[in-house]
């Protein structure tokens, strides 16, 4: 007697990007607020350096995650930048969330989810900082999204951002992702903004400033008076 195959499994397994038994169709990342061609738009390039922006991160929302995964964190780099320009990092991001609303990396992370953090980014500041080519070009820049082992990552986000990156990677499950184009996107010479300002580095105090003349040297002091060695006691002969 011949076994029937039920007419729904038969069709998940013809189905594309239908999960059967303990198959995954794998992690996805997505945003809606990309132009038909896949690039990014004037609202989200940065709003400094000469560029037009309004600095405006793009809404995300992915899925098909690991079913262990306990957080999420995101970073965003440009990948035609040697080693790289990481323009937004938020870890912490907690395992129920799936999206992240357009905004969402203003630099008060009010758009955040509760106990998600915001990193510093190769600008400067903390949060999302948009495409600011060059002049004449156009790069890609890289969304991922990783699955991470661990509820919070104990990390200070005003560490340097390659602290933050490699220890989301090396609590990395699964990730998903999507590269986007941009070009420059120029500002008018009358509305350009000036460069973020960054903290002034501390001065070293150890190091007298350039042309400044030496500190005089102390005065000797008295010296310390010679406590005389107390002289050696016989004891009389008994």
């Amino acid at each position: 007697m011949r076994r029937l195959v039920p007419a729904a499994a038969l069709a998940a397994c013809l189905v594309p990007g239908v999960m059967t038994g303990t198959a995954r169709a794998g992690m996805w990342l997505s945003s809606p607020d990309l132009a038909a061609d896949g690039t990014l738009t004037a609202p989200q390039a940065w709003d400094r350096d000469g560029c037009g922006g309004k600095n405006l991160s793009p809404a995300l929302r992915w899925g098909g995650e690991a079913p262990t995964a306990k957080s999420f964190a995101l970073i965003v780099m440009d990948a035609d930048v040697k080693k790289g320009f990481r323009h937004w990092m938020v870890f912490n991001i907690p395992a129920g969330v799936h999206t992240l609303a357009a905004g969402a990396g203003a630099a008060d992370g009010k758009g955040l989810p509760k106990g998600a953090v915001q990193a510093l980014n190769d600008f400067g500041p903390k949060g999302y900082g948009g495409p600011c080519p060059p002049v004449g070009q156009t790069h890609r820049y890289v969304f991922t999204i990783y699955a991470l082992n661990k509820d919070t990552l104990d990390l200070s986000p005003d560490q340097p951002a390659g602290a933050l990156e490699s220890l989301v990677l090396s609590h990395a499950l699964d990730k998903g992702r999507f590269i986007a184009k941009s070009p420059r996107f120029d500002a008018p010479p009358e509305k350009a903004k000036p460069p973020e300002e960054k903290p002034p580095a501390k001065p070293d105090t150890t190091k007298p400033a350039p042309g400044a003349e030496p500190p005089p040297k102390p005065e000797p002091g008295p010296k310390p008076e010679q406590v005389p060695k107390p002289e050696q006691v016989q004891e009389p002969p008994k």
